[in-house]
């Protein structure tokens, strides 16, 4: 059994919520289909009358670098400077919390959405890890009462490629 990243929040009602990604899943992503079973596993519920949206970013650059990344958005939020964001980058080996993470989500007209800006800082007044990413394919599924939009990625940062995927959960 390989490493286990957890990112873990409180949600808006105070209860607690994690995502789990196993670090050789996250490394073995591959061309990434929207359609395929997640990466990650959530733990514990999600209150739809609290959460509006939980947008989820798993990735893996071509130099070893992964990306799990989490951000969940309060009913009623004014805009993604409200929601609660936490990742973590680094090897399979060493992947590490980041002190702060920016996501910003870029939707067509169609709804769906077409490009994902990250900033991804280690420290705390540090340099952010910057990693961009293009929607190259989309699907939904709805299972218990919420729907799931998966975006595959292309991903790019500082001259490396990589693939990811973008899960967006919300109340079907």
């Amino acid at each position: 059994m390989g490493e286990v990243l957890s990112i873990k929040f409180t949600d808006p009602a105070g209860e607690p919520l994690r995502i789990e990604w196993r670090g050789e899943q996250l490394a073995a992503l591959d061309r990434a289909l929207p359609d395929t079973e997640p990466v990650w596993r959530l733990g514990g519920e999600l209150d739809w009358d609290e959460v509006e949206a939980l947008r989820i970013v798993s990735g893996r650059l071509d130099d070893g670098r992964l990306v799990a990344l989490a951000a969940l958005r309060p009913a009623g939020a004014g805009g993604h400077g409200e929601e609660l964001v936490a990742g973590a980058l680094g090897k399979v080996d060493a992947l590490a919390q980041l002190a702060e993470a920016l996501v910003s989500t870029e939707y067509g007209p169609d709804g769906l959405p077409s490009r994902i800006g990250l900033e991804l800082y280690r420290e705390d007044g540090g340099l952010p890890v910057r990693v961009a990413g293009e929607a190259t394919a989309t699907a939904t599924s709805d299972q218990g009462g919420v729907r799931r939009l998966s975006a595959a990625l292309e991903l790019r940062s500082s001259g490396d490629s990589g693939v990811g995927v973008l899960d967006v959960l919300s109340r079907a």
